[in-house]
């Protein structure tokens, strides 16, 4: 039993990636070093063109949110083994939200009498 105690524990796991476009392409799994018990996903998307992926290990992850004019960015973390295998669950209520301004966009850019 002292021999077990004495072993560290086993590293968590997080599926890492810098700037892939696919999330097919973002599978990589790394070890994370001790300190860093979270998994982080974030997507930055530009208007349905481009969607950027990045992943990895963090010691300290903050979940975030923010959309722009052009786009979004979302930030999701999670702790245990590979769990960071998607992020797009939180890319869903951004998407209608902007979906939604952009159709309030056209109506006051062309007038209830243009359409």
């Amino acid at each position: 039993a002292a021999v077990l105690a004495l072993q560290p524990g086993t590293a968590l796991q997080c599926y890492s990636c810098q700037a892939e476009v696919s999330n097919q392409d973002c599978q990589h799994v790394q070890n994370c070093s001790h300190s860093e018990t979270q998994c982080w996903t974030e997507r930055i998307r530009a208007v349905d063109l481009l969607t950027l992926i990045r992943k990895g290990c963090s010691s300290h992850c903050v979940e975030d949110s923010e959309n722009y004019y052009v786009g979004e960015k979302n930030v999701t973390c999670c702790s245990t083994d590979l769990c960071n295998a998607s992020g797009a669950h939180a890319l869903q209520p951004a998407i209608v939200t902007l979906t939604l301004l952009t159709a309030l966009g056209v109506l006051l850019f062309w007038g209830p009498g243009q359409l």
